[in-house]
Order: structure tokens, then C-alpha cells, then sequence
């Protein structure tokens, strides 16, 4: 695996992710098989663009009943931190009323997005709102948010690569990273 020169480290390759996306994909699996789904089927919604390559691997490994959508809500507008102000960019086409809601999200770092988003479900009239994260980063939170299922905790650093970006770039590494940020002030692409 070729590291790109924007990365420090690499916190966890693709085989990790995958191996970890699928262990729990049967631990939701399990958790859902409990409970009362309208329809027995779960709505998946996906924050775009960074939960692309974890949302496919997740669905991929994951065996219940489910509708898919997905929702862009932005507070970062292209840097390393968060405004702290989410704005929808694009919303779900599917109704929410009384649904079970999962989130799959590629990391919760302030909280603020995920916070939004769940208050957002609930007054939608979804009946539950739980959240999946490939990444958690609980140092980096400003609001009270935990999510229900995480794969991976990491340390309060700017990290890319599997799904995650820098100014739209560097998603499609196949391993998450931690980004060497020195060098972005005179990066050329």
C-alpha cells in the first residue's frame, strides 16, 4: 500500500476497516433482529459524501431487511475545522414517519452535524434515531452526542482517506490516515 505524501501515519488499513465494518454489521444486525420495525425494514441514511466507501462496505456486510438514503449536511465548507452551523445541501427523499433511522456516518468530531441531524429525524416523526460511525473522535466533541455503534475511536487529529477529505481531495485513499497538515499551507495539487 503506497502512502500518500499527505499522510503522517495510517491509523487503520483497508483490511481493518473491513474486518471491523463486518463484525459489527452483525452486531446491529443482532440488535435490530429485537426490535419492532415498521415494515421489519431499517432506513439506512448516509451523510455524503464522506460515508460513500464505509456505507457500501456496511450494507455489504450486513444482512436485514433495509430502504437506503442519504442526506448532505455540511459544517466544515472545506477546511480542518467545523463552523459549528450545519446547513442541509440535500435532504432525504424518503418519509421518516415512524421509521427506524440509522445514521452511517464517517466520523463525529464536534457532534454538531450529528446532533442536528437526529433532532432533525425525530421532528420528521421518526420513531428511533440511532447513529454508526466508522470514526469517533470523542475529544474533538463540543456538543453531548455519543454514537450508538462505532468502529474505530481516534485521537483529536485531522485524518483522510477512506471516505474522508481535505477540500474535496483524498477520499479515495483505501485506508484512513492521519493528514500531515504542516504541509497544506503550501500543498500543490
Amino acid at each position: 500500500m503506497q502512502k500518500h505524501p499527505l499522510v503522517k501515519e495510517i491509523l487503520f488499513s483497508r483490511e481493518q476497516i473491513k474486518n471491523r465494518t463486518s463484525e459489527i454489521a452483525q452486531e446491529i444486525e443482532k440488535f435490530y433482529k429485537t426490535q419492532n420495525l415498521k415494515d421489519n425494514t431499517l432506513l439506512l441514511v448516509g451523510l455524503l459524501k464522506g460515508c460513500i466507501p464505509f456505507y457500501a462496505e456496511f450494507m455489504a456486510n450486513f444482512n436485514f431487511e433495509c430502504d437506503t438514503d442519504f442526506m448532505v449536511v455540511s459544517s466544515y465548507r472545506g477546511g480542518t475545522k467545523t463552523s459549528g452551523d450545519p446547513k442541509i445541501m440535500l435532504d432525504v427523499n424518503t418519509s421518516l414517519k415512524d421509521r427506524d433511522v440509522l445514521i452511517v456516518e464517517d466520523i463525529i468530531d464536534s457532534g454538531y452535524t450529528l446532533q442536528y441531524v437526529k433532532k432533525y429525524f425525530l421532528n420528521r416523526g421518526a420513531k428511533s434515531v440511532r447513529v454508526l460511525t466508522l470514526l469517533d473522535k470523542p475529544e474533538g466533541r463540543q456538543v453531548v452526542i455519543t454514537p450508538d455503534w462505532s468502529c474505530f475511536t481516534i485521537a483529536n487529529e485531522f485524518v483522510i482517506g477512506f471516505g474522508l477529505d481535505y477540500q474535496e481531495r483524498l477520499r479515495n485513499l483505501p485506508y484512513v490516515a492521519i493528514c500531515d497538515t504542516t504541509k497544506l499551507a503550501d500543498w500543490k495539487w
